[in-house]
C-alpha cells in the first residue's frame, strides 16, 4: 500500500517505508557528445528534461514497473536517439537555433511522454539548453558572424550615407526648383513688361503711321489737284502757243519759199559752172592720186623692210646677252612675228 505526502504512522509496526517518491518536478540532464549534423559536423549538446510523478498511483506504477535505474537508462537512450535524429536532419548553421527552443524537441517530448506515461511519469518539457560546435569551426563562425555584422553595419552606414546624400540632393533640388521658380516668375514679369512696352510701341507706331498716311493722302490729294490745274493751264497755254507758232511758221515758210526759189535759180547757174570746173579739176586730181598711191606703196614696203631688220638686230642683241625664257601670250606674239618675218624676208629680198 502507499501513502500520500505528509506525516504518516505505520501500523502495525512491522510495516516500513520501502520507497520515497517526490511529487515535485525533476530536471534530468542528458548530454550528447559528438552528434553528427547533416553536413557531417560533430556537435555537443545538452538536453534538459523536466518530468514529475504527480500522484500515489503514478508513484506505485513507477516504483513497481520501472524504477530509478531503468528510468535513467530509458531517458538517456531516448534522448540520445531523438537528439541524434533531430541533429542529423539539420545543418550545423541551424543547430545553434535548436537551443532554448521547445518547438524543435516537441516530437521527442511527445514520444517520451507516450513511452513513460504507462510507468506513471509525466514529461513536462524537453529543452536543448546548450549546443557546442568544434573549436576551429566555432572560431570561423565567430569570424564569419563578425564579418557579417561588419558588412551589415557597413550596409547600414552606406544606407545612412545614401539617405543623407539623397536628403541633401532633395534639399538642393528643392532649392534649385525654388530658384528656378523665382527666375521663371521674374522672367514672366519681364516678359509681361516687355509685351506691354512692345504693345505701347506698336500702338504708338500705328498712330504715327496713321498720321503719316493721312498726311501723305492729303498731300497726294493736294498734289493731284495742283497737277490737274497746272495741266489744264498748260493745255490752254499750249493751244495758244501752237496757234501762234502755226501762224508764224506759215508766214515764215512762205517767205523762205520765195527766197529759196530765188536763191535756187542763182545757185543752179553757179552750180553748173562749178560742175564744169570740178570735172576738169577731178580728172587732174585722179592722176595725182594714182601717182601718190604708187609712191605710198613703195614707201610702205621700204618701212616694213627696215622694221624687220630692226627687229632682227634686237633679237640678235638678246641672243648675245644669254638665253631668255618668254611664255604666255607675249611668247606666242613674238613667234608669230618671227614666222611672219621669215616668210616676208625672202619676198622683200627678191623685190630688192
Amino acid at each position: 500500500m502507499g501513502y500520500g505526502p505528509g506525516i504518516k504512522f505505520c501500523l502495525p509496526a512491522w510495516e516500513r517505508i520501502s520507497h520515497v517518491v517526490s511529487a515535485q518536478t525533476i530536471s534530468y540532464s542528458a548530454p550528447a557528445r559528438g552528434v553528427p549534423t547533416a553536413d557531417n559536423i560533430l556537435v555537443d549538446l545538452n538536453v534538459v528534461i523536466q518530468f514529475t510523478i504527480p500522484d500515489k498511483a503514478s508513484a506505485q506504477l513507477f516504483v513497481y514497473k520501472l524504477g530509478a535505474k531503468r528510468l535513467d537508462a530509458l531517458l538517456a537512450a531516448a534522448c540520445e536517439e531523438g537528439v541524434r535524429a533531430l541533429v542529423y536532419g539539420s545543418n550545423h548553421e541551424n543547430v545553434m537555433d535548436l537551443a532554448s527552443s521547445s518547438g524543435s524537441t516537441a516530437a521527442i517530448q511527445a514520444s517520451l511522454t507516450e513511452n513513460l506515461h504507462k510507468y506513471g511519469v509525466t514529461v513536462r518539457s524537453m529543452i536543448i539548453t546548450k549546443t557546442k560546435l568544434p573549436t576551429d569551426l566555432q572560431t570561423r563562425l565567430e569570424k564569419t558572424t563578425t564579418m557579417i555584422s561588419e558588412m551589415e553595419n557597413a550596409e547600414k552606414q552606406n544606407g545612412n550615407d545614401q539617405l543623407v546624400i539623397k536628403n541633401e540632393g532633395e534639399v538642393k533640388l528643392v532649392e534649385v526648383e525654388k530658384d528656378r521658380d523665382r527666375r521663371i516668375q521674374a522672367l514672366e514679369k519681364d516678359l509681361v513688361l516687355l509685351k506691354t512696352e512692345a504693345e505701347e510701341k506698336v500702338a504708338a507706331e500705328e498712330g504715327r503711321k496713321n498720321v503719316l498716311l493721312e498726311n501723305a493722302t492729303a498731300a497726294q490729294s493736294r498734289a493731284a489737284l495742283k497737277n490737274t490745274h497746272e495741266q489744264e493751264m498748260a493745255e490752254v497755254q499750249g493751244k495758244q502757243f501752237k496757234a501762234e507758232l502755226v501762224q508764224s511758221t506759215t508766214t515764215r515758210c512762205a517767205e523762205m519759199k520765195v527766197k529759196a526759189d530765188q536763191d535756187a535759180l542763182t545757185l543752179i547757174s553757179l552750180a553748173e559752172a562749178e560742175y564744169t570746173v570740178a570735172e576738169s579739176t577731178a580728172e587732174s586730181l585722179k592722176e595725182e592720186g594714182r601717182a601718190e598711191e604708187v609712191a605710198a606703196e613703195k614707201l610702205q614696203e621700204k618701212r616694213k623692210y627696215e622694221l624687220m631688220w630692226d627687229k632682227l638686230d634686237i633679237l640678235k642683241d638678246i641672243a648675245k646677252t644669254g638665253r631668255k625664257v618668254v611664255t604666255g601670250e607675249r611668247a606666242e606674239s613674238m613667234m608669230n612675228e618671227l614666222c611672219n618675218m621669215k616668210t616676208a624676208a625672202p619676198a622683200t629680198m627678191s623685190r630688192r
